[in-house]
Formats: C-alpha cells, structure tokens, sequence
C-alpha cells in the first residue's frame, strides 16, 4: 500500500515540476520576445490594447544623483506610443526644470526612433508651475509634460493655502469653500491635470521624497533600481502589474 502512496507521490511532484518548468519557460521566452523586438509605435500601441487598464496620468521619480535625459526621454516616449496622455517627471532639486531645452531634444529625438514618419502627429507640451494648462485643450495626440520638484509638493500646498486664506481675507472667499476641488484648484504644479494612477519610483530611498503629498492620495507606488539603461520589457511589466491592481480607497 505504501508503495503505491509513494508512487503516485512522485508522479504528482513529476507533475508539479514540469508545470514549474513549462511556466518559467514561457516567461523566459515572452521576456525575450519583447526584448529582442524593435520599440515601434505599432509594436508599443499593441502592446498596449494588451493591458487590462492604462493610468491617465504617469509619473517618473528620479530619486538618482545623476539624471540620464536619454533614458528618461526614452520612457518619456514609450508613454506617449502607449497613448497616455499625462506624464510627470519629478526630481527632488529641480534639474530637468533648468534643462527643459536638453530634455525636450532628447525627446524629440526618441520620438523619432519610436514613431518614425509619424513623429509629427503626436505632439507634447512641457509644462511647469508657472505656466497655466487646462486639460480640455489638449488635442487627441497631444501629450502634456510636467516637470516637478520638490517645490511642487509641500512648497506648492504652502502657497495654496496662503492664497486662500488672504482671499478669505479679502472677502473673496469664505472657510466653508475649503473643498478638496477648490484646493486642487488652486495649486499651481498640477492645475489642469488629473492627479498620478501610477508613479514609477527610481532609486534606493524608501520615502517619496517631497513628491506631490497632495495628489497622489490613490497613486500605486513601483519602486525600480534605476532609470539608466531601463528596458523596455521593464515598462511593460510595470504596466501590466498596474493593469492588474485594485484601487479599494480605503475599504
């Protein structure tokens, strides 16, 4: 009888095993698949019809001390070929905010890479705090990009809060007008955008590191090593987990 118990034992652990072998063998070979294959806007799009949901609105925390305008061009772009319409990139001393210029090459040249004869079709607008943007004139293929600092977090709810408190000074407002939508009204870094669904965090710090306390109340945090040298298997799989998650807000 035992014999028996032991021999269907080790039929079942044969069984087990090869289901192991057979699901690390195609993640190996989908893993190759995407790395291998050219990032095209078609490839990119297809990729994208995949997915379960897509957030509306990206971030990038670069949590690094140096900062690859290339690399960050490149993620930059593959958002955009994935068709989300709202990107953030946030570093803590304001670096890509004092080289709009460098950064905006580098995206137009990975748009080119990316899109090729259609480069000119999707278009983007890089914004900061101190240009006002409103959402509903962004055109169908038309990307907005915020560059945030850590002056657009804490520094930013400051200001907020001083404006509406001198206009109820004033007699403008009143206290009872103190709504989460009158507030995010008023602040300047992300007015006219919707609030980050997923923030990719590059960087071995644990904390947010001043980013955005406001608006990112029901943002799905990704810790990543790093921004430099990011494949594109690596997007994906962070997109796919997001697809994947479920927001309970609080339940």
């Amino acid at each position: 009888m035992w014999v028996c118990k032991c021999f269907l034992s080790f039929i079942h652990l044969l069984l087990y095993i090869r289901w192991i072998i057979v699901i690390l063998f195609d993640e190996i070979r989908s893993y190759f698949s995407i790395s291998s294959r050219t990032c095209t806007h078609g490839n990119i799009r297809n990729d994208s019809l995949n997915l379960m949901k897509l957030p509306r609105h990206i971030s990038f925390m670069v949590l690094e001390s140096d900062i690859s305008f290339v690399d960050l061009a490149q993620l930059i772009v593959w958002s955009m070929a994935m068709g989300i319409p709202y990107i953030s990139v946030y570093d803590r001393e304001g670096t890509l905010k004092k080289n709009v210029a460098a950064l905006s090459s580098e995206i137009i040249r990975k748009q080119k890479e990316v899109f090729m004869d259609e480069s000119s079709k999707c278009t983007f607008v890089l914004r900061t705090k101190d240009v006002k943007f409103d959402c509903e004139v962004l055109a169908p293929t038309q990307v907005c990009i915020s560059l945030l600092s850590e002056q657009d977090g804490k520094g930013d709810i400051v200001d907020a809060a001083r404006e509406f408190c001198k206009g109820v000074q004033l007699k403008h407002r009143t206290p009872k007008e103190m709504e989460p939508d009158i507030f995010n009204g008023i602040l300047k870094a992300t007015c006219g955008i919707p609030d980050p669904e997923l923030a990719l965090k590059f960087g071995d710090a644990q904390l947010i590191m001043g980013f955005l306390p406001w608006q990112t109340r029901l943002t799905e945090f990704q810790p990543l090593r790093s921004h430099v040298n990011i494949k594109y298997s690596t997007f994906l799989s962070s997109l796919t987990k997001y697809g994947t998650c479920q927001q309970r807000f609080g339940k």
